[in-house]
Order: C-alpha cells, then structure tokens, then sequence
C-alpha cells in the first residue's frame, strides 16, 4: 500500500514536471511565432495589395501579388497622394524587389510595372517603394505667385475632368517662348478668369516677358465646357477663298509665301473688335507680343507654300507628332504692331488669335486629323472649349486631304469638343475668339475664380 502511494507520488510530480516543460516549449512556440508575426507585419503592414496596373513587356508568368507602400515628402503612408496636388512620381528613389523596375504616368496617374527583369520564383510577393516629391515651384508673376508644375506633360493625351480625357491634369506648366519661360494654363483649370474692358477673357498663358496672354469669353463669365454663342465675337471665314496657299496667311500677298500686303477678313473683323472696344484700353494692353501665323513648311520645292504648289505647313507635323512649340520660325509670320521690338511689325491693333500650338498646350491632343479622317482627342470641358468651333491662326498646308481628288489651302480650327481639325479657309465660317496681351507691370486684383475674376489696372 505504501509501495503503491510511493510510485502514484513520483508518477505525479513526473506528470508536473512533463507539464511545465510542455508548457515552456508551447510558450517559447507562441513567442517565436508572435515575432514571427510582428516582422511580416512590419513588413507589410504600410504596403497595400494592387492587382490592377499597367505592365511593360507582359510576356511573363503571373508574379503573384505586388504590394506597394507610399512615401510622399519622405513619409511611409498607405494612401497613393491625389492627383494635381503639387506631387509628382520620384522616379530615382523609387524601388520594387524581384527585379521589377517602377515607373509611373503622371498625367494618368497610374502605376507601371516594368517586367522585363524579372527574376523571383512564381508568386513571389513583390515590394515596391513608390516615392513622391513635391512637383511644383512658386514664381512670382504679374498674378502674384503662382505654383507651376515642373514636369512636361505628354500631349498625346487630352487633359480636361471629362472622363472621356485620357489624363486629367490641371494647373500651370512651364516651356520656351519667343522671349524665355511662359507658364501656361492646362485642362480644366478654374483660376484664369479676367474681367476686362467689359468682357471676360481666359488667361492662355503668361509670357516670356511677364506679359498676360488671355482669349475673348464673352459678355458673362462662362463655366468650363458651357455651350455659349455669347463667347466667340460672331463668326467669320478666315479668308474670301481656299484655293491658294496665299489664304492661310493672317496677312498675305499672292505669289509670296509669308507675304504681308493684305489682311485676311478675320483680321479686318478683329481689328474692328479692337477698334471699337479696346482702343481706350491701350496703355494697358501689351504691343511687344506678337502672335506667330507660323507658314514655314516642310517641303522645300520651287513654288512651295503659294499657288497650290502642294505644301506642309510645320504646325502640319506638330500636330501629327503631338509636339507644340511656342517658337516663331520665320519673324515674317511673327504679327506685331509697329511699335513692337520684334517681328513683321504689321498689325494695325495689337491683336489676334490663339495658335494650334497654344490649344495643345491647353489640352487639346494632336494625331491624325487630315480631312475626314480625323481622330485627334477631345477635351471638352477644358477651359478653351465653348461647344462651338472657332478658328486658330495657324495654317496646316495646301494638299489632297485623306481620300479627296482636288487640292485644298486648309487651316486649323478647334472643334466643338476642343478636336483640333483642319478646314478650308474661305468656306466655313467659324468663331472668333481675340486674343490680347497685357502689360506685365499692371495692378492685378481678385483671384481668376468666375465669382472673383482678375481685374486689371494700372
């Protein structure tokens, strides 16, 4: 019986020590896997899973997941920073594992996996480190200061906040004029209203030399991408025929490809507008820039750009290529006053209309637009588009549009829906939109919203 107490009495401390030694190994388990667990949280808990993104070269097999964690102004965060906030894609610190290298389309806003070095085990789990910088620069201007995004845009892309635009970009951006760095407005942007002489205007861009390049936008302020007769000053053909390479010239003369001696009935019409509303305005208004009507061409043969010697206009192939330029070629097609330091100094009124290039700037994307085959981009609530098709100043050339028999002189014109388009000059008769610089040294008040425009004064 004692025997028996004696051997239950050691079997049960046995028992207790099994027990704490099972107890230790468990919790030594549970603590190993607890770290286990902090580091892979640590390791993704900032990262967030994304399935959906753009691939360069997708021949591969699928990766698995892909995570990504934000760093904006050097700052871990799970949220992808918002477009147009002043932020652009740090294309230098940022990193993916795996092989994968991370770039990004600022204008669409969209990650994009570059694929093509590869080289982790399938369904390996990739990292990627997306940094963000701040994009912009304040400079000072006849405005006051203004933020400016650094970055060039791709104008392959129409820019506006219709769904319909493939990028939705919306401020100030930065290039070359005739006289140094112009900033100039892009999509859908809200603060470039002015209120002037008795009109309302839409700020294009502010030029190299500190002067404010704004277009007529009617009586009444107008919301982005209101249909309104009430912003174009009438309608009129460019010119009193189409079939000479003559009548794509703002000014110009037979036989001369960037002659001077006639104004086109667009301009007679704009001087009018000038004449009768602006006049008393003119130590306001800017007579140093001009307004490029650019005729240099493509083609070099005897007789191009006159008669109806087939001709390319560069404005043709800047368009094509999606490539504007805010450089006047010839300083013939370069229309200022007489008083002005520069160009042909043949206008009457310092006055005249946007260019192609300036609308590209603005939004409004290039491409195919020959004739009947045309499948430029629209923009429509960019703040150009006024649901009506007005004209630009900047001829495409004289040639067999897609799929004709005869020979056209053809212009650019804006679309209805911010389309870029070429047309004949002397047959349809399209909107006038004046546009006007003002001095850089004037006295700028209110905040270029359609409730608190620009004023301007000296």
């Amino acid at each position: 019986m004692i025997l028996e107490w004696v051997c239950t009495m050691k079997l049960e401390r046995f028992k207790e020590k099994d027990n704490k030694r099972r107890f230790i190994v468990i919790f030594i388990v549970c603590c190993i896997l607890l770290l286990a667990g902090v580091l892979l949280y640590n390791s993704f808990a900032v990262f967030t899973e994304e399935k959906e993104f753009n691939v360069i070269n997708g021949q591969y097999q699928d990766p698995g997941d892909i995570y990504f964690a934000y760093y904006v102004d050097g700052q871990i965060t799970r949220d992808l920073p918002k477009q147009n906030t002043g932020y652009i894609f740090d294309e230098e610190s940022s990193n993916c594992t795996n092989g994968v290298v991370p770039t990004f389309d600022n204008s669409t806003w969209k990650f994009i996996a570059d694929y093509s070095g590869y080289n982790a085990t399938d369904y390996t789990r990739t990292k990627c480190n997306l940094y963000f910088k701040t994009g912009t620069k304040t400079v000072n201007t006849a405005l006051g200061e203004i933020d400016v995004y650094t970055y060039t845009p791709d104008f392959t892309k129409s820019a506006c906040d219709d769904e319909a635009c493939e990028s939705h970009e919306k401020g100030i951006f930065e290039t070359t004029d005739e006289d140094g760095v112009s900033y100039y407005y892009r999509g859908s942007v809200e603060n470039n209203y002015v209120s002037f002489a008795g009109f309302y205007w839409r700020i294009i861009r502010i030029n190299g030399n500190g002067s404010i390049r704004m277009i007529y936008d009617g009586t009444s302020p107008h919301a982005n991408g209101e249909s309104s007769t009430d912003r174009q000053v009438g309608t009129s053909t460019f010119n009193p025929a189409y079939d000479d390479n003559m009548y794509l010239g703002y000014m110009y003369t037979n036989g001369d490809a960037h002659g001077l001696s006639t104004s086109s009935l667009i301009k007679q019409t704009n001087d009018s507008f000038y004449s009768g509303n602006l006049s008393n305005y003119a130590s306001i208004i800017d007579a140093n820039s001009g307004f490029c009507g650019d005729r240099s061409t493509l083609n070099t043969q005897s007789g191009v750009g006159t008669g109806t010697v087939t001709t390319y206009n560069k404005g043709y192939l800047r368009v094509a290529t999606n490539s504007p330029s805010l450089i006047c070629e010839n300083s013939s097609d370069y229309y200022s006053p007489a008083s002005s330091n520069k160009g042909n100094k043949a206008l009457t009124y310092p006055i005249g209309l946007i260019t192609v290039d300036e609308v590209m700037l603005s939004g409004s994307s290039g491409g195919i637009f020959n004739g009947g085959d045309n499948y430029t981009k629209s923009s429509s609530n960019s703040y150009l588009v006024t649901g009506y098709s007005f004209w630009t100043m900047t001829p495409a050339g004289g040639y067999n549009f897609f799929g004709a028999e005869y020979w056209n002189a053809m212009l650019f014109n804006i679309g209805n829906l911010g389309i870029i388009d070429d047309d004949y000059p002397g047959y349809n008769s399209y909107g006038l939109r004046p546009v006007i610089n003002i001095r850089g040294d004037v006295t700028v008040s209110g905040d270029g919203t359609m409730e608190n425009p620009y004023t301007l004064s000296l």
